[in-house]
């Protein structure tokens, strides 16, 4: 039986900006405006041009994901990859 080669695990560390929501009760209008800074890290699944996808769990066995966030270029202020 072959042993399967083990190839290198791309993670990333992002950080990102995203719009902000208000709750359903009242709020100042000053409450009202912004946006949020976000950071996620996970396990790369795709990345190209426009957007980069992280994925919080991978399944070794089936490749199956779980928790995946996809995150627009447009709103990456940084990227930091590393290899596990």
């Amino acid at each position: 039986m072959k042993k399967k080669k083990n190839r290198p695990v791309r993670l990333a560390y992002v950080r990102w900006f995203d719009s902000s929501i208000t709750h359903g009760g009242t709020v100042e209008p000053g409450e009202a405006a912004g946006i949020l800074e976000n950071e996620s890290a996970g396990v790369v699944v795709k990345e190209d041009k426009k957007s980069i996808t992280i994925a919080l769990d991978r399944c070794l066995g089936t490749q199956g994901l779980r928790c995946t966030l996809c995150i627009p270029r447009v709103n990456i202020r940084s990227v930091k990859r590393f290899r596990a």
